[in-house]
């Protein structure tokens, strides 16, 4: 599993860079870590040769963004309700990209997105589960994005 760490990395942040740019038109710099000082975290499991799970972490201010790009929104008019939807799509986005480009010819089932207001210590970030974790962060013009990825063979 080792080997496929650095695949597993480049393959998640081309997924990543292509669902932000493409959809949101928001564009990411990898960074390393800062302060951590998201709002939401969304998170997202996957199955099939590989399991695993992916976690967002997003500031308010890019998640935001994010919403008012999606749907062409002022800011006034950006809702809960819009910007958790919005979010689950864009991990779910970016998941399905990243086990598609990953290996295509293989089948992943995926859950639904699950997307919790961030209860934890401001400054916390993501941390990974038992297996092979990557850690990337991110930064854009309007805040900051984690992302925690662990993968593990299926038993």
């Amino acid at each position: 599993m080792m080997e496929n760490m650095l695949k597993i990395k480049q393959t998640l942040m081309t997924s990543i860079f292509e669902v932000f740019e493409k959809m949101f038109y928001v564009f990411l710099e990898p960074v390393e870590k800062t302060h951590w000082d998201h709002q939401v975290v969304v998170s997202i499991r996957f199955t099939g040769p590989m399991n695993g799970i992916i976690a967002a972490y997003f500031s308010k201010g890019l998640s935001d963004v994010m919403v008012q790009n999606m749907l062409n929104l002022d800011e006034g008019e950006v809702s809960e309700k819009l910007r958790e939807d919005c979010l689950k799509e864009s991990v779910n986005m970016i998941c399905g990209n990243f086990l598609r480009s990953f290996d295509s010819s293989k089948v992943f089932d995926l859950s639904l997105p699950v997307c919790e207001t961030a209860g934890k210590q401001k400054g916390e970030g993501p941390t990974g589960e038992p297996g092979q974790s990557l850690l990337l962060d991110f930064a854009s013009g309007s805040g900051m994005l984690g992302i925690a990825c662990t993968v593990s063979r299926p038993e």
